[in-house]
């Protein structure tokens, strides 16, 4: 089973919270759980994005840790989640990552079809699909991408993509998004946690 698991790290305490990202990664580790995938957006207060999973449905959490607890508000949300792409691809120091997170409205296989065919159109300007997850119960999509450069040439690259012809023509995607966020994000460490 996989879990998206996101939390909020509070003002001026990032430092002292990444202080404590390898004992999280072994505390889940000792009780069976595998990491995946793992991102801090850090615009305004950070937030935490990190996919890991479990061989059981129902597996038995750890404690928070305690060093960790401090530095995080309370609103730590742990769901189980369907993937829809999980890239086994290495983080690329030239890449900047976009996290967006989408509140889904209407039927969720047509937006899955429309977004699988976009997700074919974004790799082809460079775009390189990093994982999407599905919390069907709570309507809500979560994925990643990077690009090579930096946020600040986002927008600048994103203008061929939306001008290709057979990106037009999945702009119903909007149809199916009551809301959005996307954000750049920075690609946390956790392949010594596997190891």
């Amino acid at each position: 089973m996989m879990f998206l698991h996101r939390v909020s790290i509070r003002p001026r305490h990032l430092d002292d919270w990444l202080a404590t990202w390898p004992q999280q990664l072994h505390d889940l580790q000792r009780h069976g759980f595998t990491h995946h995938q793992a991102y801090l957006q850090e615009h305004a207060e950070p937030k935490l994005t990190w996919l890991y999973s479990h061989p059981d449905a129902s597996p038995a959490f750890p404690a928070p840790v305690a060093e960790a607890t401090p530095h995080v508000f309370g609103n730590l949300v742990i769901r189980p989640v369907r993937v829809e792409l999980l890239a086994d691809v290495a983080p690329l120091p030239d890449r900047t990552v976009c996290l967006r997170r989408y509140s889904i409205v209407g039927d969720w296989q047509e937006f899955l079809a429309i977004w699988r065919r976009i997700v074919v159109v974004r790799e082809r300007y460079g775009f390189r699909c990093l994982f999407a997850v599905a919390d069907q119960p709570k309507d809500l999509f979560t994925w990643a991408f990077d690009f090579e450069g930096d946020w600040d040439d986002f927008a600048a690259l994103q203008r061929p993509y939306y001008r290709d012809p057979e990106r037009v023509e999945l702009r119903r995607v909007f149809d199916h998004m009551a809301d959005y966020t996307l954000d750049p994000a920075r690609h946390l460490a956790i392949a010594e946690a596997n190891e």
